[in-house]
């Protein structure tokens, strides 16, 4: 099939279904003709300021239909687009703005504020403003750019082992090929709704905007916060009539509680593709128990350097039964082969690692050149330098179908929560602070072997807390980086060479393992009921009042669902800086009285100004402070 570029299968779908939605959030609608002509008139400012072929554009902005409409204007003049997640901690943002030394920023009416104060700190030179709410001036270019299929489209970044974000530059053709190709594999046409749960600043979200967006279908967002709240987000999914959802396995196992036989049906819902991070037995087997094969799930695997998807693999109900999930086999367009030490092709049912072969690579790493030979190399089982194939890292078997089981990776790198973590970076930032001489951060797992949060182990010359340690980090490195555990040491365990010797560090025990060494039962009412909802959302049975939330399986995601669940028991509002200070049941249960007792005083003082008042102001009062 020939190469297209993107937008201009944008343009396309828009010529025909001009006043279908195009996309659907929060803020508001935006049509397919409002989607090109708003488009039309930012690539012309975008030209006008002086940016054209092969200039990087981040794009700051909170509200989809900016994001969208910026990237293609930036497609349109020829540009490198840059989308950013305004979350990033601060300092990693700028080091990433950084890195991309960008001429032009693109900033969102939704980012404004936000924005100004990134790029003071930076004293970026072109600002292009974009207010959708503006009246619109029919602008449009003279020429839209036709890109070249190698040509550079757009750079995301990923966690990189030195300390330093390195930035993937994807190429035009990689993204006109998975799109078309998801978009025949699941039949995706005019009125498709697709969900948009990524963040902006993965690559996933080419996915989630171009697999609709070419089709005439709808990229669907749901409001701020929502992902992290799964029995809501799959009431979303129900009452938007979602028909396709990309999602990491992480989101998608908070939603599986709520889906009991008499939760969502998720009536509209054709497809779920999950990414990122391998895909639990269990979680099939519950998601099969409710809804059967009616709704496919979709198991992806491809790193960002090979442009999202490489392999895939349509989940069984015999899958559920192994002990993992096949990561499948290679999409057309791409070779798969598992190689041994000594590069030659492994035999069947052996470990190797897997290499990807494939012309819809990307470009590889901007302006780190050394990075890029290292992961790009020549094919081992061919002559021609000029064939490239991409070494993974990842290891995995061939079973006897052809489908590849994943086993593992082969350097310090994980997935957590779908977000690839470079333990290297955290030990290289900690190694930053005054009080650390040497670090290294293990990952803990879970009851099913996976990943639940990282464990750092730090050699100090003198001592230091936790907090500390948090707070240096937590500017520097997303949530998921975050360590939940650090351990102080004497002296961090070597091997003859002098290296960390890995095998030599403590094991930290599973959160399951973890609750029951160290178990305080609840002491009151309060504690009692906390319990109760600890254990709906924790992997264990009996959390104890000192257990910290994050040590014994809490992450991030599952903040939301129990602040969510603690005002529906107890109806006070629970303060999130107050939780994360003291994660523990004892602690959010003093919170909990404290706002009960606060609550109380405020009716003693209601009922006292009631004292004296007639029948009906007082009965005005009551109403207007919600008694009766």
């Amino acid at each position: 099939m020939a190469f297209q570029a993107v937008h201009g299968l944008v343009q396309q779908a828009a010529q025909r279904f001009a006043d279908h939605i195009a996309v659907e959030c929060p803020q508001g609608r935006l049509t397919y003709a409002e989607l090109i002509a708003r488009s039309d008139e930012l690539a012309v400012a975008i030209r006008s300021s002086g940016a054209g072929a092969g200039c990087v554009v981040p794009i700051l902005a909170e509200d989809r239909r900016e994001l969208v409409v910026s990237i293609l204007a930036v497609l349109k003049a020829g540009g490198v687009f840059v989308p950013v997640d305004l979350a990033t901690p601060p300092l990693r943002l700028r080091t990433m703005l950084t890195t991309t030394a960008p001429e032009w920023v693109i900033v969102g009416a939704s980012a404004a504020e936000r924005g100004e104060e990134i790029l003071e700190s930076l004293a970026l030179a072109r600002r292009v403003p974009l207010d959708l709410d503006a009246e619109q001036t029919g602008a449009a270019p003279e020429r839209i750019h036709q890109p070249g299929p190698d040509d550079a489209a757009y750079t995301f970044f990923t966690s990189g082992s030195t300390g330093q974000p390195k930035a993937i530059v994807g190429r035009m053709q990689g993204i006109d090929h998975f799109v078309r190709w998801e978009t025949e594999l699941l039949g995706i046409g005019p009125g498709t709704r697709v969900s948009q749960l990524a963040s902006p600043a993965f690559d996933a979200i080419l996915r989630d905007l171009f697999v609709p967006l070419t089709t005439g279908g709808t990229v669907c967002v749901p409001p701020a916060g929502l992902i992290l709240d799964g029995p809501a987000l799959a009431r979303w999914i129900d009452e938007e009539r979602i028909n396709l959802v990309h999602t990491v396995p992480t989101v998608w196992r908070g939603m599986l509680p709520s889906l009991t036989a008499d939760g969502p049906e998720l009536a509209e819902l054709r497809c779920v593709a999950l990414a990122g991070e391998p895909l639990a037995p269990s979680d099939a087997a519950t998601w099969f128990a409710r809804y059967g094969e009616r709704i496919r799930l979709l198991n992806l695997y491809g790193p960002s350097e090979t442009t999202m998807t490489k392999m895939f693999h349509f989940v069984t109900p015999a899958d559920a039964e192994r002990s993992t999930v096949p990561i499948g086999k290679a999409m057309p367009g791409a070779r798969v082969v598992l190689l041994d030490g000594r590069n030659q092709p492994c035999p069947p049912g052996a470990v190797g690692e897997i290499h990807i072969r494939t012309p819809y690579m990307s470009l590889g790493y901007f302006h780190q050149p050394d990075a890029t030979r290292a992961a790009f190399v020549p094919n081992p089982l061919g002559d021609d330098p000029e064939d490239f194939v991409y070494r993974t890292g990842d290891f995995a078997r061939a079973l006897p179908d052809g489908s590849l089981e994943y086993v593992g990776r082969r350097d310090q790198q994980i997935k957590l929560g779908g977000v690839r973590v470079e333990l290297g970076e955290i030990e290289h930032l900690l190694r930053a602070y005054h009080a650390v001489r040497d670090a290294a951060v293990t990952a803990v797992p879970d009851d099913e072997g996976n990943p639940a949060y990282l464990c750092a182990f730090v050699e100090t010359v003198q001592p230091v807390e936790a907090a500390d340690l948090r707070a240096h980090l937590a500017p520097r490195v997303p949530d998921a980086h975050l360590p939940r555990v650090f351990v102080p040491v004497e002296r961090l365990p070597r091997t003859i060479s002098g290296k960390v010797d890995r095998r030599a560090l403590p094991v930290p025990l599973p959160p399951r393992q973890q609750a029951e060494q160290d178990y305080v039962a609840p002491r009151n009412a309060t504690e009692e009921s906390l319990a109760g909802i600890w254990a709906k959302l924790l992997p264990v049975d009996k959390p104890g009042v000192t257990h910290d939330f994050f040590h014994i399986g809490g992450h991030s995601l599952l903040v939301m669902r129990l602040i969510a669940a603690v005002t529906a028991e107890f109806g006070v509002d629970v303060n999130l800086q107050k939780f994360l200070a003291a994660p523990t049941i004892e602690g959010l249960a003093a919170e909990i009285e404290e706002a009960l007792l606060a609550a109380g005083s405020d009716l003693d003082d209601l009922l006292a100004d009631l004292d004296g008042l007639d029948e009906a102001e007082a009965e005005r009062l009551l109403a207007q402070n919600g008694g009766n």
